[in-house]
């Protein structure tokens, strides 16, 4: 029993305490890790310190979970990550020399910043044929807002020989914030699409399609297209 129970403390030490052989899979965190360890892959809570350090959850190898990375300029992410990318809620802190550190608070959506809330916009009321409606944002640098709705009908005509009437935003009535001019454009064959250029964020309105109408606000600047679904 006395010979056994060295060994017995050497390798659960060996394997739990030090983890020098357990990979860690960001180049950035490879030199020496401490913590849990599975298939030889960091996984589990740990430290890994290379050119950067993190604190925190680790899977297969990468940080994945809550924890704490600070690059080596001294800036810190503290909050949730995926497979080594910011994801989620958290705080970034970028340091300055000589003037307070910079402190951003939000989501992260692979590895970039989302906004203040979880999702940048949100749907208020949509009346009862508004079917489907997708919206796509990007960080760009442009301020406008894309209204697409597809038009199965293609702009046909009824047997009178009368066109068939195009859905269509043509009317937005402002509740909060501002933009510079709504622009229709319905060349296409099978969509029309209503452009809200020069917006000022935040803006909540009301976006009229004949007798439909959905109303929406969006919190974070940025360029979204927003595709409508219309039931006939």
């Amino acid at each position: 029993m006395k010979k056994t129970t060295p060994l017995l403390f050497f390798l659960f030490f060996s394997s739990t305490g030090f983890s020098q052989n357990c990979a860690v899979e960001m180049q950035s965190l490879k030199g020496t890790y401490t913590g849990d360890c599975k298939k030889g892959k960091a996984t589990g809570k740990g430290k890994a310190s290379g050119t950067d350090m993190y604190d925190g959850e680790f899977k297969s190898g990468l940080p994945d979970g809550e924890g704490i990375y600070t690059w080596s300029n001294g800036n810190r992410f503290t909050g949730t990550f995926s497979a080594g990318l910011k994801e989620g809620k958290g705080t970034m802190v970028y340091k300055r020399q000589n003037a307070a550190d910079s402190i951003v608070n939000g989501y992260w959506k692979m590895d970039l910043y989302a906004g203040i809330n979880r999702e940048p916009y949100r749907i208020i009321y949509k009346s009862k044929k508004v079917n489907e409606v997708d919206v796509e944002y990007k960080q760009d640098g442009y301020k406008k807002i894309v209204f697409v709705i597809t038009n199965t009908s293609g702009g046909g005509l009824f047997i009178d020989g009368t066109e068939m009437v195009r859905a269509k935003v043509d009317e937005v009535q402002l509740l909060t914030g501002a933009y510079g001019r709504l622009f229709i454009n319905d060349n296409h064959a099978k969509k029309t699409e209503s452009i809200l250029e020069d917006v000022i964020f935040p803006i909540r309105f009301k976006a009229i399609i004949g007798e439909e109408e959905i109303e929406m606000e969006f919190r974070e600047a940025g360029n979204y297209t927003i595709t409508l679904r219309i039931n006939d």
